[in-house]
């Protein structure tokens, strides 16, 4: 009974603080990227009724946003496209990757350890995920992109560890519908580093099993892999037409060409992850934030060291996958982002990943140290400072968010009001959307003229 009060408390606060931080701070207002999906996108030409299939495959800067499209169209036909709804709907988004996550670490764990430390412990990878270093992927309906692919790929790992590893007649089907869902409709960019994560805890597997696989288990393998290279050449076949973003292009020239500065941009990613961006400006200097980075780059080392050493695989791979995971993202966003300056990929946005990095090392750090009873104190203390800097940086980091949450309220507020008097709004306000002011203009009608958005509100007063 007290390990199920532990596992409501471990999980059920920290979403419930998420829950009303969302809740007290989304905008109810297109916002940022949504602007290029209204004018010339598929908003448009549902309004006009010549929306097709092809307008919601439509890419946006080599991503496909499929999921988000048929979510948004969703919301259009029943709520007007109120944008409060689906960020709403965010957190249990991340309530669903946290019970996934639970399920596995409460298995790796038992039966050596009680339910009750099992559930108390656990709040530590509850406060992670839902962690305000995130407040980017928090506050604005566009976010879904950013939010909704990790439950879905932490789901298609699951399935298809099983799949691979037991091969019951049970697991066949969600290990074929998972990926879809993952890679084709919710998966966005992180589609990528999904695929080099999954070939790293493979090729893990492969080393650490290689006395136990079987031909019935490779068999299984060849027909995951040419299914995934099928779902692979859908996903990436036109990618370039009719993109959203036409521009858009990558940076690797760049990166080779800047190696050092490539770097620190990287490590500084990677220490966003712990200090927010906005904490770090108050706090830490940027070459503050590189060492964060370092130290956190380290963990991720030492976390799969751990993970070998205290052989974690013979329980669950999840663990390798969410640190494998978080890392490629990084560096794919890296070569994606450098160009646009030397602390871009500091932005909350990409924490949507890294944190569960971070996640991964918490569990496996936990994992080594119940099994490791006549570790020395001095060593243990060590394997504490990881913890310990991830959770500090958890507390300082929601502390500045929620002092920031009134304004960011306030903000959104603002925008809503000047989106009502878009013909009479300056161009320095509409730049306030975070988009270039004429697009900014042009969808803001095209919702009003469909009585969308915060002009559903409008529409409905007497």
């Amino acid at each position: 009974m007290k390990s199920r009060l532990y596992c409501c408390l471990s999980i059920g606060i920290p979403f419930a603080i998420t829950l009303f931080y969302v809740w007290s701070s989304a905008a109810d207002v297109a916002f940022r990227d949504d602007m290029y999906l209204i004018k010339g996108g598929f908003v448009e030409h549902y309004c006009n009724g010549t929306l097709t299939f092809a307008d919601l495959w439509r890419p946006a800067a080599y991503t496909r946003i499929l999921g988000y499209n048929l979510v948004q169209l969703v919301n259009i036909k029943c709520f007007g496209m109120n944008s409060k709804i689906i960020v709403l709907f965010i957190p249990f988004l991340m309530l669903g990757a946290v019970l996934l996550v639970y399920r596995d670490y409460y298995h790796s764990l038992s039966p050596e350890c009680s339910s009750k430390f099992i559930t108390a412990s656990f709040i530590m990878v509850s406060l992670t995920i839902f962690n305000l270093v995130q407040w980017e992927g928090l506050t604005f309906s566009y976010d879904f992109v950013f939010q909704a692919p990790m439950p879905f790929f932490i789901a298609s790992f699951i399935c298809l560890e099983l799949f691979l590893t037991k091969g019951r007649a049970q697991d066949w089907p969600m290990a074929f519908i998972l990926p879809i869902l993952a890679i084709l409709i919710f998966g966005g960019t992180y589609s990528f580093s999904f695929s080099f994560a999954l070939g790293t805890t493979f090729l893990c597997y492969v080393v650490t099993r290689s006395h136990t696989l079987t031909k019935a288990f490779w068999l299984r393998v060849m027909i995951m892999v040419v299914f995934l290279a099928a779902l692979a050449f859908v996903y990436m076949y036109d990618i370039h037409k009719n993109d959203y973003f036409p521009d858009s292009s990558h940076h690797a020239a760049t990166v080779l060409n800047n190696p050092l500065q490539a770097l620190r941009f990287l490590l500084a990613a990677f220490g966003a992850s712990v200090v927010g961006v906005n904490a770090a400006n108050i706090f830490v200097p940027f070459a503050g934030m590189v060492a964060i980075g370092l130290f956190v780059v380290i963990c991720y080392g030492l976390g799969l060291y751990l993970f070998i050493k205290s052989k974690l695989y013979e329980k669950s791979y999840l663990p390798f996958y969410l640190i494998t995971q978080s890392f490629f993202y990084l560096v794919f966003m890296m070569i994606g982002r450098f160009g646009y300056g030397i602390d871009y990929g500091m932005a909350s946005r990409y924490t949507c990943v890294s944190v569960y990095g971070l996640v991964g090392i918490i569990w496996v750090i936990i994992f080594f140290l119940v099994h490791s009873e006549n570790m020395k104190p001095f060593q243990r203390i060590l394997l504490y400072m990881p913890v310990a800097v991830i959770l500090s940086g958890v507390i300082v980091t929601s502390v500045v968010e929620w002092k920031i949450q009134p304004h960011r309220r306030a903000y959104f507020q603002n925008l809503h009001e000047i989106a009502l008097r878009v013909d009479t709004a300056t161009d320095e306000e509409l730049s306030k959307f975070e988009e270039r002011p004429a697009v900014v203009r042009q969808a803001l009608k095209i919702l009003r003229d469909c009585n969308l958005n915060v002009y559903r509100q409008t529409s409905e007063s007497p």
